[in-house]
């Protein structure tokens, strides 16, 4: 039990992770916080990943304009990111990234779920991977870097793979093999 709060195994969990970068931004676990976490049965963690990338995006933004960076109250803004339903935006999921707090692996899922074409695609990434593997009838024809593919279009990355097939039955001709 955290703080007196009923948590479910898997929300102490979230919790324990994110527990220092909370403490950086001096979050309290009072009363109407802990509630609000209690009874946030649905994306806690993509919640608590929105409200830290908010700050993150803000660090980012007073850097850039450099700037003298005045936070405001971090509770003010968790129980706004936990009574809104905060989903991390796509600048902010590159920010948790950069300080190691939102996978990677995820960020491809994501990216490549948003494509109609990925959707008939096997492909393979392990949790903390920084590398994707891609198949075509069964065979690992590509394999990259996955930050390198979060930065391209998604007609990019759909012509990447297309080339890769094709590379892939070239060489397959070359070896003598009926490819069709």
């Amino acid at each position: 039990m955290l703080w007196g709060m009923e948590l479910s195994f898997v929300e102490e969990e979230i919790l324990r992770k994110y527990l220092p970068i909370l403490r950086r931004y001096e979050v309290c676990f009072n009363e109407e916080t802990c509630d609000l976490i209690e009874n946030c049965h649905k994306d806690l963690e993509s919640k608590i990943q929105a409200f830290i990338g908010w700050f993150l995006s803000l660090e980012y933004r007073a850097s850039m304009e450099n700037e003298k960076l005045i936070l405001p109250d971090a509770n003010e803004i968790l129980v706004q990111a936990l009574r809104e339903e905060w989903y991390p935006t796509e600048f902010q999921k590159e920010k948790l990234m950069e300080v190691g707090l939102f996978p990677f692996e995820l960020a491809i899922r994501e990216k490549l779920g948003e494509i109609n074409f990925f959707r008939a695609i096997a492909y393979e990434t392990h949790r903390n991977s920084m590398r994707i593997k891609f198949f075509y009838h069964g065979e690992i024809i590509w394999e990259e870097h996955i930050p390198d593919l979060l930065k391209v279009s998604h007609r990019e990355l759909i012509e990447m793979y297309k080339f890769r097939v094709n590379q892939h039955q070239e060489n397959l001709k070359k070896l003598g093999f009926n490819v069709s």
